[in-house]
């Protein structure tokens, strides 16, 4: 009878992990397949395009590219934490709705916000004199990312359609590519196929939201500025890592030749593929961890562990993949990857933390204020490091900024874990 029994809790306690563990795998499965999507279509035209286009014009590409990035991470505001919180918590469809309103008005306000700083930096960095080219290229995009409203489907756990428009997007992009692209006289086809995938995803899913999910397309300015002091705090931790991750990006566009800038994008973006299958990792656990079913040191030794494999393919492989992966005349994107693989294990550290503990327990505030002394900090050193050094100080700015967030979140953490341990003795 006692070995019944306890079968039959064991059965139960199984039902419990299996369903703890689906909703962690569904959001990762969606989120890591959009970002697969977008790391396959990297892997799948940046030798053609690095060859196509040359090093000139493959560099003007990624100022586009970058610059359009850093729009959508101001765009987002703090909706992809606060929002994510939000919606992971609300089961009533009324509230989930008022929700979605409020959130979208903040990246409407915000969206605007980046069409007029992004689209004057591109016109100034490239001295492209087709203005109409370029606003196009940012209404399109941003536009296209306002609909596609990620932040919302990570808080339902609702990603795998997500994922399906990201898929037909980025099957035209590569389409477009191919077809379109043949010289460096085609760059403007290659420029706009980023904004073509936004705007494709956006379009999908906003049908599939509006049909499947009774949530309608409205935005409620009456709340917004509340919106907008409530995640303050998130947006600023959030954000401040660009002080020495996406910024120097558009430093260096404006100091450097196209042709090195190349360079340099390659190494961050192909680092940026480890980095971002441990932040889709870290961002699926999210909404688990907030509801209580998820741990923070599972979430740190996965990460870990994703982190060797690349760092041992840059350091024993480097030269022969860029050799072989881009051709001639990107030999310095080698020893920028280089100084980039020691940050690969650090990002999944610090992720693991932000997503696993810090924003998962509401320590919105602290975790701003460790991301205010860590990026500032390595700004200030990092900035001079660009001043002397060029792209390698960049490079060392990241890497010793990642180091530092690594060091502060585990002093903060285990200071944190004493207090709630001599509390509950």
């Amino acid at each position: 009878m006692v070995i019944i029994r306890l079968t039959q809790k064991n059965l139960v306690l199984t039902v419990k992990i299996s369903s703890r563990y689906k909703e962690v795998l569904s959001n990762f499965l969606g989120l890591s397949s959009i970002n697969m999507l977008s790391l396959l279509v990297t892997l799948i035209t940046m030798p053609y395009l690095s060859r196509v286009l040359g090093p000139e014009c493959y560099g003007t590409y990624f100022i586009y590219f970058t610059a359009s990035a850093f729009a959508i991470i101001v765009t987002d505001y703090s909706t992809n934490i606060t929002g994510v919180r939000d919606a992971a918590l609300t089961k009533n469809n009324h509230q989930l709705q008022t929700i979605y309103s409020y959130t979208q008005s903040v990246r409407f306000i915000f969206g605007i916000l980046s069409f007029v700083i992004f689209s004057s930096y591109t016109l100034c960095v490239t001295g492209d004199r087709n203005v109409l080219f370029v606003l196009s290229y940012y209404f399109i995009s941003l536009f296209g990312y306002y609909l596609t409203a990620p932040w919302f489907h990570q808080g339902t756990s609702n990603m795998i359609f997500l994922a399906l428009s990201s898929l037909i997007a980025r099957i035209i992009q590569i389409a477009t590519l191919f077809f379109l692209v043949k010289s460096p006289n085609d760059l403007a086809y290659a420029i706009m196929s980023n904004a073509l995938v936004f705007i494709v995803t956006g379009i999908i899913i906003f049908i599939y939201r509006h049909t499947r999910m009774g949530i309608k397309e409205e935005v409620r300015f009456t709340n917004s500025l509340d919106k907008i002091k409530s995640g303050f705090d998130s947006f600023i931790g959030d954000f401040a890592p660009n002080l020495y991750s996406n910024i120097p990006l558009l430093i260096i566009g404006a100091l450097t030749t196209p042709a090195i800038y190349a360079s340099y994008s390659i190494a961050m973006r192909l680092t940026g593929i480890a980095g971002s299958i441990q932040i889709m990792l870290s961002k699926a656990a999210y909404p688990v961890i907030v509801k209580g079913n998820g741990t923070l040191k599972l979430l740190l030794l996965l990460n870990i562990i994703l982190s060797l494999p690349p760092i041992a393919a840059i350091v024993f492989f480097g030269d022969f993949l860029v050799n072989i992966f881009l051709g001639p005349g990107y030999s310095d994107a080698v020893l920028y990857l280089i100084y980039l693989s020691a940050g690969i294990l650090f990002n999944g550290i610090l992720n693991a933390f932000s997503y696993g503990y810090f924003l998962a327990n509401g320590l919105d505030r602290t975790f701003r204020n460790i991301s205010l002394f860590v990026s500032v900090f390595s700004a200030l050193f990092g900035y001079l490091m660009i001043y002397f050094f060029g792209v390698v100080g960049s490079l060392v700015m990241l890497v010793f900024a990642r180091f530092l967030f690594v060091i502060c979140y585990f002093v903060v953490y285990r200071t944190t874990q004493k207090r709630v341990d001599s509390r509950s003795s």
